[in-house]
């Protein structure tokens, strides 16, 4: 079963050179019905001879003169479409007439202008219509699909409005069977039903649907399109949407099947690798890339052992812009501290166990730093340090390495002791407890107002440690730059990456 959705609108039908010299005979007879509106069939082409009316307009003339009207009419863009579904031994078993119908919207009051959209409704065309189609469709079933907006309800311009009636409307056809091919005709009628029918017709039938489409320069031009192409670009835009966000995982469950180039597939799935903090995977998946600036860029910032910290404080504000504090947070902490720890495993490695992950100091430290741990407030630690030898990097003994690794501290990074001090000892009590946490929350914790104070505070001490100068994350993390080829490809109207603006 194959079935033809047709939009309708003033340009499915016209009349022809005798029917606009008829014109001024006819008018006497309905203008009572036109509220005496002074209308004329106007000539949108000049190439061709051929004229316009509003569609109720023209409708209402043939109900009135049928006989008289009816020889002078001519269907220029369906004739073009049928033209071309006879070509193609196309066999149609259902034809439904998508045709408007303002009435409850304007009152006998607002239509005393040529400019009401009721004018334009189609619904006084379907007769013509009808007619049309039982002549070059004789075995198929013509029925209508009336788009009428409820009173108060917004006019069929309205883009909203109009693509959640004609949703409804399309979702609510029945068929038995279901057909095979859709084949739709969406060119005529407002901007906002063009679009909200293919929307629909999409979304109802996927790639069952076909589009009937015809040049607008001129209607010997004509030719049946697949769905692909259209969804393609329905897909992007959603992908465009959700990279904004940005939602890598999403964007590629939407766009992944219209993917060819294989550059773009692998800068996908090593965002989405970023997104779950693999940065190494991240790494070796953006290393297969062609393109060579990429590539290298990433193999140079890779072989310094603080890249992941930046990577992991910029996930953190992409978290916060994702509504996500809990893990803004958790990422904004280690960071900083995971930045800490592998800063004393480069910088000391022979005082320095990795120990699986868990950083170990020896005691030999003391050697080269014997004033670590001499805060009397510290005693206790120094005491079991010099006991067992050795002591797990976390907490004050990984700050203090910190401290008297970079005396200089206090000039270079003065508030360095609002990481150490206040937040550090607050980590686990957030960390633990099963409370939510908002963004002016993290804003709190880090003694901040805004995101944009949060990136330079947390940028400031990873370049305290790292002895690096980024000013802000866009220029320290790969991210994004992969962001940036990713918009490129996908959604080449987004021209850029903006630092998420979560103030």
């Amino acid at each position: 079963m194959n079935v033809w959705l047709v939009t309708t609108g003033s340009s499915d039908v016209q009349l022809t050179n005798g029917g606009h010299e008829d014109w001024k005979d006819w008018y006497p007879d309905i203008k009572k019905l036109l509220h005496r509106l002074p209308f004329k069939p106007t000539k949108p082409n000049d190439d061709e001879d051929l004229y316009r009316l509003p569609a109720r307009v023209l409708g209402l003339a043939y109900e009135q003169l049928p006989d008289e009207v009816k020889p002078k009419l001519t269907l220029p863009l369906l004739q073009s479409f049928t033209k071309e579904l006879h070509a193609k031994d196309v066999s149609i078993d259902q034809i439904i007439v998508l045709v408007s119908d303002q009435e409850n919207l304007f009152a006998e009051g607002d239509r005393e202008t040529k400019r009401c959209p009721y004018w334009q409704d189609t619904c006084a065309l379907y007769p013509i219509l009808e007619a049309y189609f039982h002549q070059y469709f004789p075995k198929a079933e013509v029925k209508p699909l009336l788009l009428k907006p409820q009173p108060f309800d917004k006019g069929l311009d309205d883009w909203d409005a109009v693509l959640g009636l004609v949703q409804r409307e399309i979702a609510g056809l029945t068929f038995a069977p279901e057909p095979q091919m859709v084949y739709v005709s969406h060119q005529a009628g407002t901007p906002a039903i063009s679009s909200a029918v293919q929307f629909s017709s999409l979304a109802r039938f996927g790639d069952r649907v076909r589009f009937l489409v015809s040049s607008e320069q001129s209607t010997r031009s004509t030719e049946i399109l697949s769905s692909s192409s259209y969804l393609m670009g329905i897909r992007k835009q959603e992908a465009k949407t959700l990279l904004g966000r940005p939602d890598y995982p999403g964007v590629q469950a939407i766009i992944e099947p219209y993917l060819q180039d294989d550059d773009t597939k692998i800068l996908l799935n090593a965002a989405i690798l970023w997104n779950c903090a693999k940065f190494d995977e991240f790494v070796l998946e953006l290393q297969k890339l062609s393109d060579q600036e990429l590539a290298e860029a990433v193999k140079e910032r890779s072989q310094y052992y603080w890249w992941v910290a930046y990577e992991a404080g910029y996930l953190a504000l992409v978290r916060l812009t994702q509504g996500n504090a809990v893990e803004a947070f958790f990422h904004s902490f280690r960071s900083v501290e995971g930045l800490i720890s592998r800063w004393a495993e480069v910088t000391y490695p022979d005082h320095v166990e990795p120990n699986n992950d868990s950083p170990q100091v020896k005691l030999s430290i003391l050697e080269i730093l014997p004033d670590y741990l001499g805060n009397k407030k510290q005693e206790h630690l120094l005491s079991e340090f010099k006991e067992r030898q050795k002591l797990g990097l976390h907490g004050f003994p990984l700050y203090d390495l910190l401290r008297k690794g970079k005396p200089h501290w206090k000039q270079t990074c003065k508030d360095l002791t609002v990481f150490t001090d206040q937040i550090a000892p607050k980590r686990n009590k957030l960390f633990h407890r099963l409370k939510g946490l908002e963004a002016i929350d993290v804003f709190g914790e880090w003694k901040v107002s805004n995101a944009i104070e949060l990136e330079l505070r947390i940028i400031s001490y990873l370049n305290f440690i790292s002895n690096q100068s980024f000013p802000m994350f866009r220029e320290a993390s790969l991210m994004v730059k992969v962001h940036q080829k990713l918009v490129k490809a996908i959604a080449p109207p987004l021209t850029h990456l903006m630092t998420p603006d979560l103030q």
